[in-house]
């Protein structure tokens, strides 16, 4: 199967590949298309994302790679909005991927995925060491943001998930998440089925839960095939197999 993903980083924020690698490489495996969606600017945590003064930088090199390789693969000019980076000029991009990856408490911004400790900690400090309010807070902020922003390509829509600290087959956190869902296919049918915590040893399957890839089915939502990608070796990790499961289900 020819695959293209539009969800990877560079160098630019927190992936392991200049965009040239990460071309090559797509090159090499056949894809059809590659898109660099590097984390936009957050001035509350600049350890992981694309610097303020590199954002021109960034697209100048994006369209001199998608102009140089033009006949032989298709490049997107991308960005992953997070729900709380501002500033951006849409049309700088072919397109945006929009994701949440922290609550505001506040004032006091804490990630949702970044480590196990911190996401407990944001449980106990903020949320009376309830994960479910935790997952209720996620998912409030991302319908909410993401209805705002507008985006071309939902993100990892229950990333919530990740660490593992909240029950996924709670009823309250299904009915939770379903009401989000309700909300964000208002905004976008697109929706990415996402292996990227697969790759990084987080989870065994990807990224909607199942119970969430059948309601976007039946709603007639667009499911994306994505792996989130920190690095070129994993361009197209886990495809085949979540190709399998979406033939299975």
């Amino acid at each position: 199967m020819i695959y293209s993903n539009l969800h990877t980083h560079s160098v630019y924020s927190d992936g392991k590949n200049t965009p040239r690698e990460i071309v090559e490489q797509a090159i090499s495996q056949g894809m059809s298309a590659i898109g660099i969606s590097d984390h936009s600017y957050t001035f509350f945590d600049t350890r992981y994302c694309l610097a303020e003064e590199k954002n021109a930088q960034y697209i100048s090199e994006l369209r001199a790679l998608k102009t140089e390789y033009s006949s032989k693969i298709d490049i997107l000019v991308g960005i992953e909005l997070d729900a709380y980076s501002q500033g951006y000029d849409r049309a700088d991009f072919d397109y945006i991927i929009g994701s949440c990856h922290y609550i505001n408490f506040d004032g006091d911004y804490r990630s949702v995925d970044s480590s196990l400790d911190g996401v407990l900690r944001a449980i106990s400090d903020h949320c009376g060491g309830d994960p479910l309010y935790f997952a209720r807070r996620y998912f409030e902020t991302y319908s909410e943001l993401i209805t705002k922003m507008r985006p071309d390509i939902l993100g990892h829509i229950d990333l919530v998930a990740k660490l593992g600290v909240v029950d996924e087959e709670a009823a309250e956190y299904k009915k939770m998440a379903l009401s989000t869902l309700t909300d964000v296919l208002s905004v976008s049918p697109f929706i990415e089925l996402n292996t990227g915590a697969i790759s990084r040893g987080y989870r065994k399957i990807p990224y909607p839960a199942p119970f969430l890839l059948r309601e976007i089915r039946d709603r007639g939502g667009k499911l994306i095939l994505s792996s989130d990608s920190h690095s070129r070796d994993t361009l197209t990790f886990f495809f085949d197999e979540s190709v399998e499961l979406l033939r299975e289900n």
